[in-house]
């Protein structure tokens, strides 16, 4: 293997020459590239010109031509290579006998590619001939789980059960059931991953009770099969529904959902003794309540947590949405001292103020070294608030500044067959090492055809410690170089500057983005997956402020 790689670089480099002259030929006379004759490459697109967004590989999950929505997504902390997603499945009945189910696909290649999907088998749960709302977690383990609002057909009750998987979620062949209380709504899932827990691998759920009233929460201390027999009460009462849920590196169970009153109020509340008892509920922001969403679909807030070691350690973040600037944006609040106190929201989505636009369904996770991805749909770019796209934000200073990344590829209608099916009422987002893996609905296939989607995002960048700013601009060599599948990119900033960092292939031909924003000055590093791409050369530019360069790259496979 190692000669094959030494040949196969070998040829690369023996043309590579005469690409790079022709390359720098384009790049330093840009202009001149229309007058190649016969190359239509480069007789409409002037070279570099970047297009307006961001662009990322998408890959679509469910492939099946009924409906699927309301997808979750989780990454296995064990082996990030691991990654289940599931979804609310219709390929059994669409309206007006919509037959719910629950499918599920996993990656071994941390999200690149799928297994055909399947369904979970709801004969596991007796006399629940059907499944709902799927959430997906992970344990230290490797175990997934797969969290359902299971229904007994046709009385239409509505029980609390898990899935779970210990062949990293490749199939589910037990299932337990957490509450049967009467009639169970909207749970989520997750899992105390601290090791310095004193819960570590307790699993959570929290959900909206109509039997028992408010928000409640129940746990399992041994891999999912026994659950709290009396569910905790969460919230005080009230109207409510859209729970959320994190575990913070000490154990803290934090919680917010959605409270319903004059204004869309974010209820937030915590418990310090591993889900036993909780305390006063907070409202952390009020605005006017949602509208304009297409289908009527609700949007409820988001919670996570950085559980790193660096500066931002502890921290609180909830998303939310609301129409507080007449049209329906997409908000930040943090928390840096465990929910007792939160910031005034501040406006993720950056497109213009009160433009008519709507951003809703917004999603958070941060990552081991307290990086943050906010997901949402948005309508910025389309023609009207139907056709609706995925946008990712992402911040590196704990909140303080986001970048706005569109990461569909191409834009989705919201039609539904009928009021059973829907469009459904979120997404999903998992963060591990550089590895954001995105799931949303999309209907881009035409009709009703709902599918899951996500987006190779594995170019995420970090800020190395430096001990002074550095003295000028400066793009750095990848490494490895050549490389297969991974590379790293590094970049120096001497103040603060709006970045974009752009592949092309070496017929000038974009590629995709990899940082687009506002990057403070020090050294900054881009891990550069091209696991979709073929073997060749290729060229990443930096931008930055009035500061331009190029460099090559070998991707050898």
């Amino acid at each position: 293997m190692k000669t094959l790689f030494t040949l196969s670089a070998l040829v690369l480099l023996t043309i590579q020459a005469f690409t790079q002259d022709k390359f720098e030929d384009w790049f330093k006379y840009p202009l001149e590239r229309e007058r190649e004759p016969g190359n239509p490459v480069f007789n409409k697109v002037p070279l570099f010109e970047s297009p307006s967004s961001s662009i990322f590989f998408n890959i679509n999950i469910s492939q099946h031509s009924a409906p699927q929505n309301e997808p979750s997504v989780c990454i296995s902390r064990k082996n990030p290579n691991r990654v289940v997603a599931a979804w609310r499945d219709f390929r059994y009945g669409v309206d007006p006998a919509a037959n719910r189910r629950v499918g599920y696909s996993y990656s071994t290649n941390g999200g690149l590619t799928w297994s055909v999907s399947q369904i979970l088998d709801s004969t596991l749960l007796p006399g629940l001939t059907r499944n709902s709302d799927p959430v997906v977690t992970v344990d230290t383990a490797g175990n997934f789980y797969i969290a359902v609002i299971s229904i007994a057909f046709p009385s239409g009750n509505l029980t609390l059960a898990v899935y779970k998987s210990t062949n990293d979620g490749v199939t589910f062949p037990q299932a337990f059931i957490c509450s049967q209380s009467g009639t169970e709504d909207k749970e989520w899932i997750t899992t105390d991953l601290s090791p310095v827990s004193p819960f570590l691998n307790t699993l959570y759920i929290s959900w909206t009770s109509f039997s028992l009233g408010g928000i409640r929460l129940v746990k399992s201390t041994n891999g999912g099969v026994n659950w709290t027999a009396s569910p905790v009460a969460v919230s005080s009462g009230g109207s409510v529904q859209g729970s959320n849920l994190c575990v913070s590196r000490n154990g803290q169970v934090n919680v917010v959902w959605l409270g319903f009153g004059g204004n869309a109020n974010v209820m937030f509340d915590r418990s310090t003794d591993g889900g036993a008892t909780f305390g006063t509920d907070i409202q952390i922001a009020s605005g006017t309540f949602p509208s304009g969403l297409p289908n009527g679909v609700s949007t409820f807030p988001y919670i996570a947590v950085d559980n790193s070691t660096g500066p931002n350690a502890g921290n609180l973040y909830v998303v939310f949405a609301d129409n507080r600037n007449s049209d329906c944006d997409v908000f930040f609040t943090r928390s840096t001292n465990g929910g007792v106190n939160w910031s005034a929201p501040t406006r993720v989505n950056n497109d213009p103020l009160s433009n008519g636009k709507i951003q809703y369904w917004p999603v958070i996770a941060v990552n081991e070294v307290g990086n943050i991805a906010i997901m949402f749909m948005d309508t910025r770019n389309t023609p009207n608030n139907t056709i609706i796209e995925a946008f990712v934000a992402r911040s590196i200073d704990g909140g303080n500044t986001f970048t706005n990344e569109l990461v569909s590829a191409e834009p989705s209608p919201t039609n539904i067959p009928g009021s059973n099916v829907r469009f459904g009422d979120y997404i999903d987002v998992d963060y591990v090492g550089q590895n954001i893996v995105p799931v949303w609905t999309d209907e881009r296939l035409g009709g009703f055809n709902m599918d899951i989607y996500t987006a190779e995002i594995s170019e995420l960048l970090g800020t190395e410690p430096v001990t002074g700013i550095p003295s000028k601009f400066e793009l750095m060599q990848n490494y490895p170089n050549p490389f297969n599948p991974s590379t790293t990119i590094g970049f120096s900033l001497p103040e603060k500057s709006l970045v974009t960092i752009e592949v092309f292939n070496s017929l000038g031909q974009f590629i995709k983005t990899l940082a687009s924003g506002s990057y403070p000055a020090g050294s900054h590093t881009i891990n550069f997956n091209a696991g979709s791409l073929s073997s060749g050369v290729y060229f990443y530019k930096l931008n930055a402020g009035d500061y331009s360069t190029v460099k090559k790259m070998i991707l050898v496979k």
